[in-house]
């Protein structure tokens, strides 16, 4: 059961964030991960998972592609195009892509779409033997949907893919990936008191603070269409012309189009200088292959796995 707690910040963060227009993706709309290196695994074209989230995601990724040659691709993005269903959406999504080991079919996909709430694990032919379609259904009713149902959509997602990690290597995740709230505290999302009068105004204050960082968020990432002039354009390929590194930025061709009247148009845009953080040293998954491009496995699917919504 969802707390009081918790219906009251989601009730005033969906009435907050409502007058956003949310990003409509196809699956051939959706960016590929790959195109920034081999080792990157997550698209998250809208921001919805914090930067380091992606990053652990990605280590925890590349880890399991490593030791069971098993790849999965985390997708999660605003919302698909109503006349789309979230099973076509994977199937169409995991074909394209490849995902998976050519002639293994050892893929996995993880679609989360938060406008419907829709959760998705598909699963390649090779893979279904360890993820059945009961066990990905477990997964994401026990370690993804309470969270997701208490907001946290970060940590859902990274108990997911931890799970998924356990039932592929049959054991538990090693220590380097343990590293973060999201996994350490598993079960943490019990139901709590009501609110308080001083909980709800910090509760208000956040909310405020949500609301500004994410009209900055989304004026930044659409962009006003230069022939009918409407803040409808949106990336849908993204091409880089010179890496960025530690010393200097770099540039890349970004390709937009407006969803109001269908205008297509490109823009050379700056690429920020890398930011070495403290954990950069360390750890065995390195971004050294950003801008280099990768490919998927050359995977298929058949649909197998479980979905569903919170």
């Amino acid at each position: 059961m969802v707390s009081f707690k918790k219906l009251c910040f989601l009730a005033f963060g969906f009435w907050l964030l409502a007058p956003l227009s949310a990003a409509v993706y196809t699956p051939s709309e959706v960016p590929d991960p790959k195109t920034y290196g081999q080792h990157f695994y997550v698209a998250n074209p809208d921001s919805i998972l914090a930067d380091s989230t992606v990053q652990w995601l990605n280590q925890c990724a590349a880890m399991l592609d490593e030791k069971t040659h098993v790849e999965m691709a985390i997708v999660a993005i605003e919302a698909m195009e109503e006349t789309t269903d979230a099973f076509d959406f994977a199937y169409e999504l995991f074909q394209r892509w490849g995902i998976g080991r050519e002639g293994q079919n050892t893929g996995v996909l993880i679609l989360f779409v938060l406008d419907t709430h829709d959760l998705r694990i598909m699963t390649g032919t090779g893979i279904e033997g360890v993820l059945t379609d009961a066990k990905c259904s477990q997964i994401m009713h026990d370690e993804m949907f309470p969270a997701f149902q208490a907001g946290d959509y970060d940590g859902g997602l990274c108990l997911g893919v931890l799970a998924i990690y356990e039932t592929c290597t049959d054991g538990e995740a090693p220590e380097e990936l343990l590293t973060i709230r999201s996994v350490t505290n598993r079960g943490g999302y019990a139901s709590e008191d009501e609110l308080t009068n001083g909980e709800m105004l910090a509760l208000m204050a956040i909310g405020f603070l949500f609301v500004l960082i994410g009209l900055l968020i989304y004026f930044a990432a659409v962009k006003k269409c230069p022939e009918c002039k409407k803040r409808k354009a949106h990336a849908i390929r993204t091409t880089t012309l010179v890496a960025a590194t530690y010393s200097h930025s770099g540039k890349q061709e970004v390709t937009y189009r407006c969803r109001h009247c269908g205008h297509v148009f490109t823009r050379l845009e700056t690429i920020p200088r890398l930011t070495r953080t403290s954990s950069s040293g360390g750890g065995s998954f390195g971004g050294g292959s950003f801008g280099g491009g990768g490919s998927w496995g050359g995977g298929s699917t058949s649909g197998g796995g479980a979905g569903g919504r919170w």
